[in-house]
């Protein structure tokens, strides 16, 4: 596949993707009493995995840390968008103080998507470069 065409699907792909994740990440199971119980961010983390799938895919498929790095940036640039989305529509609950004491569980959903798209990117290369080292 020519690496133009490559770029392109990196950078389309990590529009849907960071679209998904943010839509994605927001189903939260609360084990234990609703105000007092734990978090678990279960759509943060499967859209996490499938970001990262992605990236690992558009590392092996490109062979150099560029593709991962156009569609993990990519996506995290989307997430960043929706987490400062100003207005009622947000689809994202940004941090503050009375936000994570009304609202603890869609704040750390959100917390976990948004940071996590970048650290998952990170790996994503890291691992990569692991992997693509041990071929040659």
């Amino acid at each position: 596949m020519p690496r133009p065409v490559l770029l392109g699907i990196c950078f389309a792909s990590g529009v849907i993707l960071g679209v998904l994740g943010t839509v994605l990440h927001g189903n939260i199971w609360i084990v234990g009493d609703v105000g007092s119980g734990a978090v678990v961010p279960w759509g943060a983390a499967a859209a996490l995995l499938i970001l990262f799938m992605a990236l690992l895919w558009a590392g092996m498929t490109g062979r150099s840390l560029v593709e991962p790095f156009v569609m993990g940036g990519t996506a995290f640039t989307v997430a960043t968008i929706a987490y400062l989305w100003p207005g009622p529509d947000q689809l994202v609950v940004p941090y503050s103080p009375l936000a994570m004491e009304t609202l603890p569980g869609p704040v750390i959903a959100s917390l976990v998507w948004w940071l996590g798209a970048g650290a998952v990117t990170l790996v994503s290369m890291v691992l990569s470069t692991w992997i693509l080292s041990k071929d040659r």
